[in-house]
């Protein structure tokens, strides 16, 4: 079998390759792109930067994230080699996690695991947005910023932004105001497809961060939709500490 491996910081990658050859399988390491031209059963990442790469790519094989963030349950560096066995075992349980295609004024711009945000480019510069889904508008908001998380995202600026957590395996998002004029803002959990996103006003240059990558910059009357038209499988080994301890 051919299991594909980007590597990280946080692991050797030697280390990696051998518990993957001492199971008689085969280790293709590289970049996302080319180690799926190799067609491998299984995937390997190392750190979030890895994941996220890989999963713009949107592999069939299911991934083994290692030394992943909080919101995906993965293990840690040190224990890479037993996990890469315990997987290698069968011992893994998939689990799905919605991945996003996000449009902007009609148009797709970029694919999100984690989170998409709109937000002022300067610190503590209002804009409005509206929230709606499936072109029914639910609210809007004068804030610094919206932020939409996945379950997978839930814990990072959703959670900053006193968002829910969202239990891993949920096909929902929620919608985050980011300091909002407000106090009484509320927050939403939503299905995940069909989200959308428009600012209404923007009293300075407001900005989409699509899994904390800068995309450029979103003008007033522009709309973002975000499609749930894809998943990514994740492999949970014994070995991976919880999604949210």
């Amino acid at each position: 079998m051919i299991v594909g491996v980007v590597p990280g910081e946080a692991v050797a990658t030697d280390v990696l390759v051998e518990a993957i050859e001492e199971a008689g399988d085969t280790a293709r390491v590289g970049a996302a792109d080319a180690i799926l031209d190799a067609d491998p059963a299984l995937l390997i990442t190392v750190g979030e930067d890895a994941l996220l790469s890989l999963a713009e790519e949107r592999p069939v094989a299911p991934i083994l994230p290692i030394a992943a963030q909080r919101g995906i349950q993965s293990p840690a560096g040190s224990d890479a080699a037993r996990a890469i066995s315990s997987a290698l075992d069968g011992a893994g349980v998939e689990r799905t996690h919605p991945h996003l295609t996000v449009v902007l004024d009609g148009e797709p711009v970029d694919t999100a695991l984690m989170d998409v945000m709109l937000v002022t480019s300067e610190p503590a510069r209002i804009s409005e947005y509206a929230i709606g889904r499936d072109g029914t508008r639910i609210s809007s908001v004068r804030a610094d910023g919206v932020v939409v998380a996945t379950p997978a995202g839930s814990h990072g600026y959703a959670a900053a932004a006193d968002g829910p957590s969202l239990a891993v395996g949920t096909d929902v998002v929620c919608v985050v105001p980011i300091a909002p004029f407000h106090t009484s803002a509320l927050s939403w959990v939503l299905d995940a497809n069909g989200v959308t996103l428009s600012v209404l006003r923007d009293e300075g240059d407001v900005s989409l961060l699509v899994d904390g990558h800068d995309r450029g910059t979103v003008g007033r009357n522009g709309r973002l939709e975000l499609l749930a038209d894809g998943t990514i499988r994740l492999l949970c080994v014994p070995e991976g500490r919880p999604a949210y301890p």
